[in-house]
This record gives structure tokens, sequence and C-alpha cells, in this order.
């Protein structure tokens, strides 16, 4: 009975250890919540495109209650999130982590994950 745990536990290794690392741009894939990091080199309502040295990407990062986010062009940033499928390449940010530390909470990820990235984005 205890061999049934084990691929269980390896799973859930894979998805924390999976979650802690940054994924380049050009190699994010479906579905797990991942961590990409470069520069912010355009803004627009709905979020930004990051940048880095393998490509870029718009990542949906709207506030609740219209607010704007307090990020500027050329900001070096991680972002947690996931690739969402369709035509268009676009990452939906759930946290947005500044080189400064300091950290704007997009949305709620999904419950299963949620607890990963609060203890992993640290």
């Amino acid at each position: 009975m205890k061999t049934i745990y084990l691929p269980l536990l390896a799973l859930f290794f894979l998805m924390v250890s999976g979650c802690a690392s940054t994924t380049s741009i050009n190699n994010l894939g479906l579905p797990p919540v991942s961590t990409i990091e470069g520069n912010i080199t355009q803004l627009d309502e709905s979020g930004f495109i990051l940048t880095d040295n393998s490509g870029s990407i718009h990542v949906r990062a709207k506030l609740a209650d219209n607010k704007k986010l307090d990020i500027s062009i050329n900001e070096k940033v991680k972002v947690y999130g996931n690739l969402q499928g369709g035509q268009e390449k676009i990452f939906d940010g759930y946290v947005i982590k500044k080189s400064t530390g300091e950290q704007i909470i997009v949305s709620n990820p999904p419950p299963h994950f949620g607890f990963i990235i609060q203890s992993s984005f640290k």
C-alpha cells in the first residue's frame, strides 16, 4: 500500500520544484503554474509585455476596481501565473514580484496552486 503513495509524493515534489524555478518565455507550456522573469517593454490597460532572452509575451495583469499597476517600462519583474490556451500567447499573471521585493497580487490563483505560490514566491 505504501508504494501507491510514492508516485503521488514524487508528483507533488515535481510540482513544487517546477513552480519555484523560472521558465523562459519560449519554453512555457500548459497547464502548470509557472514563473517567468524579464523586463517590461510595454504597458497597456490589461497588463504588459514581458521580454526575456528567449522572447516576449503579453502578461494579463488587470487589478480589481481599475486600479493602476505600480510598474514601469524597463523594470525587471518575476511573474507567477499560467499560460492561457488558444491562438495568442497570453500569460495570466497572479502575482508580480518587483526587484525591490514588493509583491503585487493581481488575482487569487486556483485553490490547488495557491499554497505553492504563497510558499515559494518569497
